[in-house]
């Protein structure tokens, strides 16, 4: 299936000669469309790919090798949707950027983010002066914080205003440091950490045991992750076949199969 790889420089020249702002797409229902996504869920793109075609549809998917690169490329009008972030990724990177992106329900699916050490095999076991390894983007750093605060490892100032950053801890009895890293690369670090918050795809795709973890994140199905398009594109013919087909037992089957629990569909 054809595909369209682009880097960061490639991205950045590309957006640049866009002039800035939403291009405006003239075609009710275009038939061909591009969805910017990231390898580890290029797979669902290709799954609406093959579902849609009977319907005249051609979808692409565009790679791109940054987190935010795809929702970029999104608002400038250099592809038609996202399928990558989770919906409080989207609303933050909206209110960042002057962006209007949305994500129509119902939502597809959630990670299964989690604590993970290949040191440790029980959270007690985490030492004082642990290295933890988090995702540094400001609403993953936020969730990640929160996490620890709840394992008790770290207390956060209270009535904090926005989303947290470690100049918010008011108390680290265990002497935890916190490592940020881009959210894709966090993975990297898992032989140089004690343990890290990774969402369940990066850990399988690294080729760690992703089924076991020290501890999941409960607040998982609060971070949903689907089809991203700009507003007023969200009653699109295109996007309501995407919308239909994701919630057929044919897509149902083939995402589980292939995802093996690291994602999970809303039921």
């Amino acid at each position: 299936m054809k595909k369209i790889v682009v880097t960061a420089l490639a991205c950045m020249l590309m957006l640049t000669g866009c002039g800035g702002g939403k291009t405006a797409k003239t075609e009710d229902d275009p038939k061909e469309i591009k969805i910017g996504t990231m390898s580890i869920v290029e797979p669902i793109v290709n799954m609406l790919a093959e579902g849609l075609e009977k319907d005249g549809y051609k979808i692409t998917p565009v790679l791109f090798d940054g987190n935010h690169l795809p929702a970029t490329a999104l608002s400038e009008g250099s592809v038609d949707g996202v399928i990558l972030n989770h919906k409080p990724w989207m609303e933050t990177f909206n209110k960042e950027n002057n962006t209007n992106l949305v994500m129509p329900e119902p939502y597809m699916y959630h990670g299964t983010n989690a604590l993970y050490s290949n040191k440790y095999d029980d959270i007690s076991e985490i030492p004082d002066g642990a290295k933890i390894a988090v995702p540094g983007d400001p609403i993953n750093l936020d969730r990640s914080l929160k996490l620890l605060q709840g394992l008790g490892f770290i207390k956060l100032q209270e009535g904090k205003e926005g989303m947290y950053t470690p100049v918010d801890i008011v108390e680290n009895t265990k002497n935890i440091e916190i490592i940020e890293t881009e959210i894709t690369a966090t993975v990297r670090s898992m032989d140089d950490v004690d343990a890290l918050f990774s969402g369940a795809a990066y850990i399988k795709e690294a080729g760690y045991d992703h089924k076991h973890p020290l501890y999941f994140d409960p607040t998982n199905m609060d971070y949903p992750l689907g089809l991203i398009v700009n507003k007023g594109d969200e009653d699109k013919p295109w996007v309501k076949k995407v919308l239909e087909y994701q919630q057929t037992q044919e897509f149902k089957d083939k995402f589980n199969e292939h995802f093996d629990q690291t994602y999970i569909l809303y039921e």
